[in-house]
């Protein structure tokens, strides 16, 4: 069963050499408690999706054009601002790839998760909202909590940055999250244990995954289902297994060769 279900989706970005179409015509379906992993080289157009399905198109200076994107039976692109932020970082979840620019350098690391967890829970009192925030630190592995809540984006390594992005990604207990190049910038060590650390809270939370990724090793390790993206179309889609056994579309070929 598909618990999320684009359709023809097609969004343009207005540049100073004029319009560039970054997504074609999109289609493409994610089952319940899956891996979807969207993969293709830089400028494919796959981190364009993750941010339709984050309503974040136009605050990064695109538009959808055409299309569709069902969730819970209803068309996320059809609803009202407010219904959207019922969903927005509660039900569809995202781990954004550059903790350096997510997170905000001159606030603690407790506002920020505090933050994190009152947008979708104003009347939670303080001793709830710690409470959270503890839990999903101990989730991700960061278990020195009050070191790492008084402390500033800057006093903590690159892993342990990314940690906190998916402690907030968590912290609403989504049903599909997000992760948009969830390594980058991070040595191959801890790019392993934060693959793993997702992997898990895959499992454990039940969570339906859609990762995105310039990397076939990682696509073809934790994915059940693979799309291929090339100049903003999804060239070929399919069972995981069967895509790296019997590649059909040459740019996919060309990426497994790699």
């Amino acid at each position: 069963m598909n618990v999320l279900k684009i359709t023809n989706l097609s969004v343009d970005y207005k540049t100073s050499f004029g319009i560039v179409n970054a997504m074609k015509n999109v289609s493409f379906g994610v089952e319940k408690g899956k891996s979807f992993v969207i993969v293709g080289r830089s400028g494919s157009g796959k981190s364009t999706v993750a941010s339709a399905l984050m309503d974040l198109t136009e605050i990064d200076g695109g538009q959808i054009k055409s299309g569709g994107i069902v969730y819970g039976g209803k068309d996320i692109l059809k609803m009202t601002f407010d219904e959207k932020r019922q969903i927005r970082g509660k039900k569809i979840s995202m781990i954004f790839q550059d903790p350096q620019s997510y997170l905000n350098p001159v606030v603690r690391i407790e506002r920020q998760l505090f933050e994190s967890y009152e947008a979708h829970n104003p009347n939670a009192s303080y001793d709830e909202t710690r409470a959270k925030v503890v839990e999903v630190l101990n989730k991700v592995r960061l278990d020195d909590t009050g070191r790492i809540l008084k402390s500033y984006p800057h006093q903590l390594s690159g892993g342990q940055k990314q940690r906190i992005l998916i402690a907030m990604a968590i912290m609403n207990n989504p049903e599909i999250l997000i992760a948009d190049e969830p390594t980058t910038g991070l040595d191959a060590a801890i790019q392993k244990q934060i693959l793993e650390l997702i992997s898990e809270l895959k499992k454990s939370m039940g969570l339906t995954l859609i990762m995105i990724t310039h990397n076939m090793l990682i696509a073809k390790k934790y994915s059940d289902t693979v799309a291929v993206m090339h100049n903003g179309e999804i060239v070929e889609t399919g069972n995981t297994e069967e895509i790296f056994k019997n590649p059909k579309h040459e740019y996919t070929k060309l990426l497994i060769s790699n």
